[in-house]
């Protein structure tokens, strides 16, 4: 277990759980929290051992957005040193979106402005059934322009303007219904559902795993199209000659599971 002030951070075999530490203020975002996600993430990504990322929220809320208090300190700087912070935000939540792992958000109870763009940005989203959502920027004079890209990935424009107009509250069901949450969980059972899809999805080629992924993001930044044919077809052969390539279609001719664990240790 690595603590920081504001994160703890642990790691079991290939999954690591990032846990805002923040209970007090509801994990609500300040400057300090952002630096040391960066940092973390930093180091995950480097991590050759962790392959899921998992991040939760200690206490009553999952995220209550924006530190209030950071926010009204904004009056007290200038607009060069509020926008380099908030493009620290932005640029957290553009880690967090192409970040060369899988990462899944645990929500409970509260996500509310910030916390929507943390969990957006994830690859999966798990709420517990009491969990309420809102976008309550408008009502302080302002909009939650830099999670807003990340939001929108998952929502339609004409929900953006139902729930960002308005800032009212929805709930885990209504969050599932539109897109923005994936799975559902009991109250106090968002980890069992988390540990539940992580065991699915070791399941299959880490590899693989990692290049659709990789491919479905390029697809979404209109970078790969239906014109794309040479490089879709390069990246689909790279990986039939690869080791997992080949184990998996030897797996499914022998009529057995693949062994994708026995490939690693023989790397090893």
């Amino acid at each position: 277990m690595k603590n920081d002030q504001n994160i703890l951070l642990q790691i079991e075999h290939d999954k690591a759980t990032i846990l805002l530490n923040r209970p007090e203020q509801h994990n609500a975002i300040n400057a300090e929290l952002i630096s040391e996600l960066h940092d973390v993430l930093d180091g995950l990504a480097e991590n050759p051992e962790v392959r899921f990322v998992v991040i939760a929220g200690q206490g009553r809320s999952f995220c209550a957005g924006a530190d209030i208090s950071w926010f009204a300190n904004s009056v007290n700087r200038d607009k060069a040193e509020n926008w380099h912070e908030y493009l620290e935000m932005a640029d957290l939540l553009r880690k967090i979106n192409n970040f060369p792992k899988i990462v899944i958000a645990a929500a409970h109870k509260n996500v509310l402005g910030g916390g929507n763009g943390i969990l957006a940005a994830c690859d999966f989203a798990v709420a517990e059934k009491s969990t309420a959502f809102a976008f309550g920027e408008v009502k302080l004079g302002i909009i939650p322009a830099t999670i807003l890209p990340f939001v929108a990935k998952r929502l339609s424009i004409q929900n953006l303007k139902k729930l960002m107009f308005s800032g009212e509250r929805i709930w885990t069901s209504e969050a599932q219904a539109i897109g923005l949450v994936d799975f559902v969980a009991a109250d106090d059972q968002r980890m069992a559902v988390v540990d539940k899809l992580i065991s699915e999805l070791r399941q299959v080629s880490p590899a693989a795993l990692v290049a659709c992924k990789q491919l479905i993001q390029k697809v979404g930044l209109g970078e790969v199209t239906t014109e794309s044919s040479e490089y879709t077809a390069a990246v689909l052969a790279d990986l039939v000659e690869s080791v997992e390539g080949q184990e998996g279609m030897r797996a499914f001719l022998d009529k057995r599971k693949p062994d994708w664990n026995a490939l690693k240790m023989t790397e090893n």
